[in-house]
């Protein structure tokens, strides 16, 4: 089996933000898939369908936890943590060490890996080159402040406009494949 493919895709306001302050994101609550837009919800399940696995972080973990029912079904699902946490699903496995390390093994197991966030777990994928494509919907908000999702310690990296999409609601969904 070939390695499987990493696609981090994450929703992003205008200015660069994942979350506000506080970590919250109910700034996102008004672009939810009730707006009517089918567009997003459709291409959202297009893309959810084609997931093997996700992987994401301790505090995105605890933050999908917070939205009440468990979303991803008895798909596996990779949280890193180094906390004591507990379990959504038996779908949900806890890990820690080395990410490279884990990014590989989980590349060698899966044919899709949706990285759900947060914004240090996807700079260290990014580093490490374990990001093959990147889904970055464009929230029609101006935060001012918060969580950003790259860092201006990042290393450069070179993209490979794919896709844009846009949405009835403002939103605009950028489509790209990380260079080497």
């Amino acid at each position: 089996m070939s390695a499987g493919q990493v696609t981090l895709y994450v929703a992003s306001s205008v200015d660069g933000y994942i979350a506000d302050d506080q970590g919250g994101v109910e700034w996102l609550d008004e672009f939810g898939q009730e707006t009517g837009d089918e567009g997003i919800a459709d291409d959202y399940e297009e893309f959810f369908d084609s997931i093997d696995c996700l992987v994401m972080g301790a505090t995105t973990y605890e933050q999908v936890l917070s939205f009440g029912e468990w979303p991803y079904g008895d798909r596996p699902t990779y949280v890193f943590t180094h906390r004591e946490l507990s379990r959504a699903t038996d779908a949900v496995e806890f890990v820690a060490g080395d990410i490279d390390s884990l990014a590989t093994e989980l590349e060698e197991t899966y044919e899709h890996i949706w990285l759900v966030g947060g914004a240090q777990l996807a700079r260290e994928f990014l580093r490490t080159g374990h990001v093959d494509d990147l889904r970055l919907s464009l929230i029609p908000v101006l935060l001012g402040s918060g969580i950003q999702l790259f860092s201006t310690n990042d290393e450069p990296r070179r993209l490979q406009h794919l896709v844009t999409r846009a949405y009835r609601s403002g939103i605009v969904e950028l489509h790209y494949e990380v260079d080497g």
